[in-house]
């Protein structure tokens, strides 16, 4: 006999947050552009690419990988050298509504 769990196939939607990481991505590469050091450029840089990978992560399902690659933007958005602690707001925010 099959547990009655894994004979559930449920697929949580998250497009709602992978849209929303990807938007943040597009933010985070606008200020790139606008960064006034090499420093603030590498940090907003790492941080877009990671919420591209949210984003990627989040369309393939896979939470686990989309939860660390959050982690890692809110982190480099949110260090000193990125200076952009209204980015490292919306990948908290993003890595709190992520499914458990």
């Amino acid at each position: 006999m099959e547990p009655a769990a894994s004979a559930l196939d449920i697929h949580l939607d998250t497009s709602h947050l992978e849209a929303a990481a990807r938007k943040a991505a597009t933010q985070a590469r606008a200020l790139v552009n606008r960064a006034v050091c090499d420093d603030q450029e590498n940090a907003l840089g790492v941080a877009a690419f990671q919420l591209d990978s949210a984003a990627k992560f989040l369309t393939r399902g896979d939470t686990e990988k989309a939860r660390d690659a959050l982690r890692a933007a809110r982190s480099y958005a949110g260090c000193e050298e990125a200076a952009a602690p209204k980015l490292a707001a919306a990948a908290r925010t993003l890595l709190d509504n992520l499914p458990a």
